[in-house]
């Protein structure tokens, strides 16, 4: 078959062999010389200066994740790459995951150095290491026997300083923790195409009958809770570590037959002007926020302003205590509030702390881990904050 195709510009015919090739870099290079002389899209730029796109400031917000014992068990720590890989930076712990704080309640520099460069070794860093509330029940709960334990907790503190772990997480006294009997409260529910989410009925838990072992007072609780950081806020005050309260969960002020102090915005506000310190703030959790009635970005603001933020938990639920009398925790997606709006209302107040997924759920399929959902819950917070 004779060859149909148009000579080359300088009357040169290059031939089938040498258009596959040599003719495609050569036309390439004449296109890439037309271009720079008329501009893209055939608009003339000669003599015009070159106009370079704005760049948009970036967010300096983070994204990490909550891990427990169950991250800490494969083989040479995959479960964890995992995690850096689908784009996770920073993990939130409990410092029962650090040898020794589970026997005695606090634990040594040895061991979290240990814990710290395991997390280096695959990408990631502790961005807030949190206590556990029943350590310091005794502290809470304004006893004698409970110097011994705020001792524990600041001699944490001066290890977390020390290794510039970012946030300490010290909690509020759960009414749970005075049950005698503390009975599953959830109820499990299914979702759009079946997964499995966990709901939250406040009448069905009072008709339990669950009672508390002993007596608790409100101002019992706030004598414990001040004394606890009036001790411990002196040490991080200035370094690079900040003490950040959760606050109840859930945020009911009268549950199970105890009171609960830290539920509403005006609870975290008496903790940080009678402990005042730029060193004390809030882990805000936007389903705690939204299930307690609260407005969540009036809160973002009320509290970003103030530079409180220190740590975010981005959970999405439907429902809330005084409207339905209960919540479900569901997909981060799935639930009543925009979470695009809450992303954009921390980016105003120059939030620049860590967001997390929090609670996870069912999804068919799923291992041992919620890795699933996790790589969704990711995957859509990355998306929202590439959309700022």
């Amino acid at each position: 078959m004779t060859d149909q195709r148009e000579p080359c510009a300088d009357g040169r015919d290059d031939g089938p062999a040498r258009s596959t090739r040599r003719g495609f870099v050569r036309s390439a290079a004449l296109g890439a010389a037309g271009l720079a002389a008329t501009g893209s899209l055939g608009s003339p730029v000669a003599g015009a200066e070159e106009r370079k796109p704005k760049k948009k400031p970036k967010t300096k917000i983070r994204i990490g994740t909550r891990i427990s014992a169950a991250w800490m068990k494969s083989e040479n720590d995959n479960d964890l790459r995992f995690l850096k890989q689908i784009g996770v930076d920073y993990v939130d712990i409990t410092l029962d995951l650090i040898d020794g704080y589970s026997e005695h309640g606090e634990f040594t520099r040895r061991e979290l150095e240990r814990l710290i460069k395991r997390f280096d070794n695959v990408g990631l860093k502790i961005e807030r290491a949190n206590s556990r509330g029943r350590y310091y029940l005794n502290a809470h709960l304004a006893r004698p026997e409970g110097q011994k334990e705020i001792d524990k907790l600041k001699r944490m503190a001066e290890l977390l300083v020390d290794s510039e772990i970012p946030v300490y997480g010290i909690q509020a006294c759960q009414a749970s923790l005075h049950l005698e009997n503390n009975t599953d409260r959830w109820i499990r529910r299914r979702g759009r195409g079946g997964y499995r989410y966990l709901h939250f009925d406040l009448d069905r838990v009072q008709s339990l009958g669950l009672k508390p072992k002993y007596k608790v007072t409100s101002d019992q609780l706030w004598k414990g809770l001040l004394n606890i950081y009036r001790q411990v806020i002196p040490i991080v005050d200035g370094s690079k570590t900040k003490v950040a309260m959760h606050g109840n969960d859930p945020p009911i002020h009268d549950f199970v037959g105890s009171p609960q102090i830290l539920c509403r915005h005006r609870d975290f506000d008496r903790l940080f002007s009678e402990v005042p310190s730029a060193n004390n703030g809030i882990t805000f959790c936007c389903g705690t926020r939204y299930e307690s009635g609260e407005d969540v970005l009036k809160g973002i603001e009320h509290f970003g302003k103030r530079k409180q933020l220190f740590h975010v938990h981005f959970r999405n639920v439907r429902g809330t205590l005084p409207e339905d009398r209960g919540y479900s925790e569901v997909f981060v997606d799935d639930g009543d509030m925009p979470m695009g709006d809450v992303v954009r209302a921390l980016n105003a107040v120059g939030y620049d702390g860590v967001i997390d997924f929090d609670h996870p759920v069912g999804i068919t399929g799923e291992g041992q881990l919620p890795k699933q959902y996790i790589s969704f819950a990711v995957g859509y917070m990355r998306g929202l904050l590439h959309n700022l």
